[in-house]
């Protein structure tokens, strides 16, 4: 089974925010990375987003 390939995103708050979120984490014990990343799926989900499948054509087209 291939191994999961990450990409890193960088988000830019406030101070204020920041500190909010700083905190949350540190109260209830969570990874800040984690907790985005689950924060993102889940509003993805409730959008009912889903990317749209590329058709094996599609990659053989951005191979040249």
């Amino acid at each position: 089974m291939a191994k999961a390939r990450h990409v890193k995103v960088t988000v830019i708050l406030s101070e204020e925010e920041f500190g909010r979120f700083d905190a949350y984490c540190r109260e209830r014990a969570y990874k800040k990375s984690t907790l985005i990343s689950r924060l993102i799926r889940q509003f993805l989900d409730l959008e009912g987003f889903q990317t749209r499948r590329e058709s094996p054509f599609e990659k053989m087209g951005r191979g040249r």
